[in-house]
């Protein structure tokens, strides 16, 4: 078995919804030729039918066609207008998540913090918005991803009336956080979400801003007057330059909460965090002061650690979206098209990734994919390996 006869019997879990009569196609047959065609570099409806013509040879050799006809962009449209963006977007990423997890059973986790992190963050798809429409109505996602992994382990699609706030307690309510830190930004810190969080069995680090008021002003008075005092339970330093740039940060501790009214509303929490950020650039030096509230014991040197890698929500999924994959400039309108193309997207990163093969940038290994069969065969090679462990 091939790996992407792995990745057809994985996508044959689709039931198809079309009429048997005057079927062309089988639809788990159009769905690995749609992922096929995405990681080699195809980002509309057309050019997942050009794929098909100028790799029939594959794709033929795949027992993805029959070599007589060629399915249509008409098609494609079709098929993804339909297709069901919820559970397409999750068998993905469980897929995927298992066959991680499997090829790294037995590791041990090194760091004090748990063993995985969850990082939850919303993007919009600029070009996804309907005419000179304000920017609100083009496609708003919100991801959850696993830094450890580097897999997007799901993701829930923001109403045209609704914010990140709302989508983030649905998203989460879908997802397995067992044993895991569940980081996000300040827009959706609330009681709810921590409360949420702790009963899956998980720990928060929630950003503490403005929108929570009386909280955050509780707590910036508190740091700005008793950072030198022994209340700061425990106390992390670090420099770092690079190009012309010099980083120190800061994260200060405190864990006895009954200085705050306000912090026994919140369920599980344990510790406030102060993290200062001084940066000199150009010799001119700016500085920082960021609050942040956790369910874990206090560990100034994790925490802070925990802190930086939220951002690699931005910096290894949404930056590389936009950069390797066009995301920003795919100008699919059908919401339900374009968030089945975004989760393929997200699929392939996470799998180019993990695969490992090849030191090149995601978007020439994309053009890689296009040129070369057997890198293609390669790619998906990483699910042969995991499943030949897992069958012995």
């Amino acid at each position: 078995m091939s790996g992407i006869e792995l990745l057809v019997a994985e996508v044959k879990q689709i039931q198809d919804w079309r009429k048997a009569r005057g079927q062309r196609y089988k639809l788990f047959n159009l769905l690995a030729i749609t992922v096929l065609a995405i990681i080699a570099g195809a980002d509309d409806y057309v050019a997942l039918s050009a794929y098909c013509k100028s790799k029939k040879d594959f794709l033929i050799k795949q027992g993805l066609l029959d070599g007589v006809r060629f399915p249509s962009h008409d098609l494609f449209r079709t098929i993804l207008q339909s297709l069901n963006k919820e559970n397409f977007a999750k068998l993905l990423s469980s897929w995927l998540e298992q066959a991680v997890d499997s090829k790294d059973l037995g590791e041990e986790p090194l760091s004090l913090l748990p063993s995985k992190m969850i990082h939850v963050d919303g993007k919009s798809l600029r070009a996804s918005r309907s005419g000179k429409q304000h920017s609100r109505s083009a496609l708003q996602i919100v991801s959850a991803y696993c830094s450890d992994s580097q897999v997007t382990i799901g993701q829930s699609i923001i109403d045209k009336k609704s914010c990140e706030k709302t989508a983030i307690p649905k998203l989460l309510k879908m997802l397995d956080l067992k044993d895991s830190l569940v980081t996000i930004d300040a827009i959706a810190t609330t009681k709810k979400n921590a409360a949420l969080i702790i009963d899956a069995k998980a720990d928060y680090l929630l950003a503490l801003k403005k929108n929570n008021k009386f909280f955050f002003l509780e707590v910036e008075s508190f740091f700005d007057n008793f950072e030198d005092t022994s209340l700061i339970v425990d106390y992390f330093r670090e420099e770092q330059k690079q190009k012309g740039r010099l980083e120190k940060r800061t994260c200060q501790i405190i864990e006895d909460l009954r200085f705050f009214p306000d912090a026994g509303d919140w369920k599980g929490l344990k510790t406030l965090i102060c993290i200062t950020s001084e940066r000199t650039i150009n010799k001119k030096t700016s500085k920082e002061k960021r609050y942040y509230l956790t369910s874990l014991s206090a560990n100034a040197a994790a925490l802070a650690n925990a802190v930086r890698k939220h951002w690699t929500v931005e910096n290894n999924l949404h930056w590389c979206l936009d950069v390797a994959f066009n995301e920003d400039k795919c100008r699919i309108k059908h919401k339900q098209a374009a968030a089945n193309f975004a989760a393929i997207r997200r699929f392939a990163l996470a799998l180019l990734k993990n695969a490992n093969i090849s030191k090149l940038g995601i978007k020439n290994q994309r053009l890689q994919a296009a040129w070369s069969n057997d890198f293609l065969e390669k790619i998906f090679g990483f699910f042969l390996t995991v499943y030949q462990v897992n069958t012995r």
